[in-house]
């Protein structure tokens, strides 16, 4: 969201599912790999106390030898647990709320590129998604596996004008065992880098605009 000055760094290929009102405006987030992001020039946020988080939405790949089902119930949690973490670690400047209304800015969240596998009778903390190998090894044998959770954030003011943007494909900084079971523990480190970011970038254009 905030400082997103263009930077040279590399980003991974942006998937373009309409969630975004426009993603000719997203630019490399300085200091973040993989981050993209806009800020609207006339955003003002100064006088916003309260953010309201509608629900996750989910993209499932669009590539076509990828496998398409997914089980609604483990669909939810993934959702549930997304958005979660985005609530537990609200800034102290900001009251989440229940339902949008004015004075509520309005989050709008989103998973990308989700790459469901084919699930056998398998403890529910596995969630069937596909892991991806360590881009520096050779993806086979013994590669390291890491796990991948690509998202888009539209945050909007209460008369439902967007005010900025964010989109992010990371990568587990730990590698996983040799197995294609994913838990949600293994997304945990990728979803609070992607927490902190929002809030420290929400708070800076907060800032910015009350010092205008």
């Amino acid at each position: 969201m905030a400082g997103c000055a263009t930077t040279s760094g590399p980003s991974k290929e942006v998937i373009e599912t309409g969630f975004l009102s426009d993603y000719s405006k997203l630019h490399p987030v300085k200091g973040q790999d993989g981050f993209l992001g806009y800020v609207a020039p006339s955003a003002e946020l100064k006088t916003y106390t309260k953010i309201y988080f509608a629900p996750v939405q989910v993209f499932l790949s669009t590539k076509s030898d990828t496998y398409k089902g997914i089980r609604p119930d483990v669909l939810q949690r993934i959702c549930d647990s997304f958005r979660a973490a985005f609530i537990k670690s609200a800034s102290a400047d900001y009251q989440v709320v229940d339902a949008p209304g004015p004075g509520v800015l309005r989050a709008r969240l989103a998973i990308t590129g989700l790459q469901p596998v084919p699930t056998a009778l398998s403890p529910i903390d596995f969630l069937p998604i596909k892991v991806v190998f360590d881009a520096g090894r050779a993806a086979a044998g013994d590669s390291p596996r890491l796990a991948e959770l690509s998202v888009q954030i539209e945050v909007l003011n209460d008369q439902g004008v967007p005010v900025g943007g964010l989109v992010a494909s990371r990568d587990s900084e730990d590698t996983l065992e040799q197995n294609d079971k994913i838990t949600w523990k293994d997304l945990v480190q990728i979803v609070n880098t992607l927490t902190k970011t929002f809030w420290s970038g929400l708070d800076k254009l907060r800032a910015e605009s009350a010092a205008r």
